[in-house]
């Protein structure tokens, strides 16, 4: 019951979060990392490969792949918002399972690798650094109790990312069709409108957030 009334506080916070000038975005940029990592992961197991990936401080990011075929490259394009949305699920899995340290510590593994092969930028660079030596702080300084209650902050995070990232994208898929990302690759690949695909991640991520929103019900 104590961590319904949590959860609610931590989707306030992760609204007003990144209208704080600098480090206001710093925590929505899990998100971003993820959804590109969802991108680099299918390309992987599609027999394609990753060039790099590329974090920004404006929450956006890029991930540059190659392709063997249009299925592939349908399928990497396909990735990004559900796999964010996805983990924001099995977060809030963990934390009920009580794997709180688990789930930083995997976060942190996680963008660690992408550093190592594919983070080619200086902004994302430096922001998986500190993300992953704020936790180790966190982790060897802080109590146990601590850590659900910093699991809760990043799987609340996650989740309202991956809500508002795909409403920002249906927007802009009606705005301009020809700018909406992920949901423009999916249009050049199968002539299904943008917007067919932009409602259908965000779907998808309201979906999964009903989903959460069971667990504590």
């Amino acid at each position: 019951m104590e961590d319904k009334y949590i959860v609610i506080g931590l989707v306030v916070v992760s609204f007003l979060l990144p209208r704080i000038p600098v480090v206001g975005k710093f925590f929505n940029i899990i998100n971003t990392g993820l959804h590109e990592f969802g991108h680099a992961l299918v390309a992987l197991l599609t027999g394609g490969s990753v060039e790099r990936i590329e974090l920004f401080k404006d929450t956006s990011g890029t991930t540059t792949t190659k392709s063997e075929n249009g299925f592939s490259a349908f399928w990497v394009s396909l990735a990004g918002y559900p796999f964010a949305a996805s983990v924001a699920w099995l977060a809030f899995y963990l934390i009920f399972q009580g794997a709180e340290q688990g789930l930083v510590i995997g976060l942190s593994i996680l963008f660690l690798v992408m550093l190592v092969f594919w983070i080619r930028n200086w902004y994302g660079a430096f922001w998986v650094v500190l993300f992953c030596v704020v936790n180790g702080l966190l982790l060897y300084y802080g109590k146990p109790e601590y850590m659900h209650y910093v699991a809760l902050f990043y799987a609340v995070m996650i989740m309202v990312e991956s809500v508002t990232s795909a409403i920002v994208l249906v927007v802009m898929s009606f705005r301009d069709p020809s700018r909406a990302g992920d949901a423009t690759n999916l249009q050049g690949l199968t002539h299904i409108p943008a917007f067919i695909w932009a409602f259908l991640f965000l779907a998808y991520a309201v979906w999964v957030t009903y989903r959460v929103v069971m667990m504590f019900l």
